[in-house]
């Protein structure tokens, strides 16, 4: 679920000097996302966090100044993990094709887009306006870099946004209404989806050469 590297990156971020303790402020940070997707933010909990961890609570203030320092280190996570995967799948596209091509994969690789992580973000910003406004920032720079991609590649306004729009909110509905089937299955609709998105059709020699490559590397999971 969580992408290690960048969540001990976040961790660190701020930390001054060597941390001397056993546990580290990574541990803490790993545990915390683990219950927060699973249960909820008011689920992680100094004390939870300590008896799941085998420490005491005091321990937690050697890495944070509080909750609340916990919780914006989980933010920061998120966003540095999901909404940069949006972005960085488009911004460099070569073509159309390839910039479709990896935005599509981007949203099949929870190792760079993380699914159960933004949901959970999205379920808390129903309960707290400062978080929904966080979210709706996040949503508009995913969105935003999503119609530069496509106003790089002959699309004006407003068509560029409203294609923007359709492809991000059906990737992210598919996710919250938890579409369940076979990655073979969803990746038999390329074609349609692509044609859907940019009004224009896909060569079958580039629907073949996704098709192999993501079977070849995630296998036919469900999704």
């Amino acid at each position: 679920m969580s992408d290690t590297g960048l969540l001990r990156a976040v961790a660190e971020r701020g930390v001054s000097s060597p941390e001397r303790n056993q546990l580290q402020r990574f541990d803490w940070l790993l545990k915390a996302l683990e219950i927060f997707v699973a249960e909820g933010i008011d689920a992680v909990r100094i004390t939870r966090l300590a008896k799941d961890l085998g420490v005491t609570r005091g321990s937690f203030y050697w890495h944070f100044r509080n909750r609340e320092d916990l919780i914006d280190a989980l933010v920061g996570y998120w966003k540095d993990k999901n909404t940069a995967a949006i972005t960085e799948s488009v911004n460099h596209a070569g073509d159309l094709v390839d910039g479709i091509f990896r935005f599509f994969e981007t949203c099949i690789d929870t190792a760079r887009f993380d699914p159960r992580l933004d949901l959970a973000l999205r379920e808390w910003a129903r309960r707290s306006t400062k978080v929904r406004t966080l979210v709706d920032h996040e949503d508009e720079a995913r969105i935003e870099a999503l119609r530069e991609f496509f106003g790089r590649f002959g699309y004006d306004m407003p068509e560029a946004l409203i294609r923007a729009r359709v492809l991000y909110f059906s990737q992210i509905g598919f996710y919250a209404l938890e579409v369940t089937e076979s990655l073979a299955t969803r990746l038999s609709y390329t074609e349609a989806y692509f044609e859907c998105f940019t009004g224009r059709q896909l060569t079958a020699i580039d629907f073949e050469y996704f098709r192999r490559h993501i079977l070849e590397t995630y296998g036919d999971e469900t999704s």
